[in-house]
């Protein structure tokens, strides 16, 4: 991808094709902010294009945003985005899809302890949706990491004794899901050591700890 160019252009939101295969999704809860976001702040990001096919510019990135302003400005609306300077190959749109979504950076707890918590459920990031998809994205990334990897690479470093009190577990995950996933994994991992857990590896650890924090937000709000 290293020849790709990115250059702005306007575009009216009719002129765009969505990628059918967009592996990205937003709950009603989710595309309901950012319509609000876009009447109270207007559009601070854009989105990513290719060159034309057939009178239509096919959309690479910013799927939920594009949505957002239809509903809100409609068809002829124009905005800035950013358009290549040659199509994407569908290897290249799959991981344009997951790449740029990895690597988006996660949020600083401590920072954001200080901040108004009626204010930040209000924006979206603290509600019970958000704790549930996180505990179920967290519960699912087990899967997979763990679905090409046998017992003996599994347990390989236990003696056959010390195997009893522990289980290989693995669920069905979305492509959709992985970004999330990695980040709650990242985020639980990121608030300290596992120093009473009896377990030495750190992924389950963290998702147990993500359990353990939506268990204890369930019975505080419940």
């Amino acid at each position: 991808m290293s020849d790709l160019k990115w250059l702005p252009v306007k575009i009216r939101l009719g002129q765009i094709t969505p990628w059918t295969d967009n592996p990205r999704m937003s709950t009603k809860a989710q595309a309901e902010r950012l319509i609000q976001s876009e009447r109270e702040l207007g559009q601070v990001q854009t989105v990513a294009i290719g060159p034309a096919e057939d009178g239509k510019y096919p959309l690479y990135d910013g799927h939920q945003r594009y949505s957002a302003w239809y509903t809100v400005k409609g068809a002829e609306y124009e905005l800035t985005a950013l358009q290549s300077n040659r199509a994407l190959t569908e290897d290249e749109r799959r991981k344009m899809s997951i790449l740029l979504h990895t690597a988006s950076g996660g949020w600083d707890w401590s920072r954001i302890s200080g901040w108004s918590v009626g204010e930040l459920k209000e924006w979206g990031l603290v509600n019970q949706d958000n704790v549930k998809g996180w505990n179920m994205d967290a519960l699912n990334v087990s899967e997979l990491m763990t679905a090409e990897i046998d017992e003996a690479e599994a347990f390989g470093k236990l003696p056959s004794g010390d195997r009893a009190p522990f289980r290989q577990v693995t669920f069905t995950l979305h492509n959709s899901q992985c970004e999330v996933i990695d980040e709650a994994l990242r985020v639980s991992k990121s608030l300290g050591a596992f120093t009473d857990s009896p377990n030495e590896n750190s992924n389950g650890n963290a998702i147990a700890r993500i359990c353990e924090t939506y268990i204890s937000y369930e019975k505080h709000n419940t």
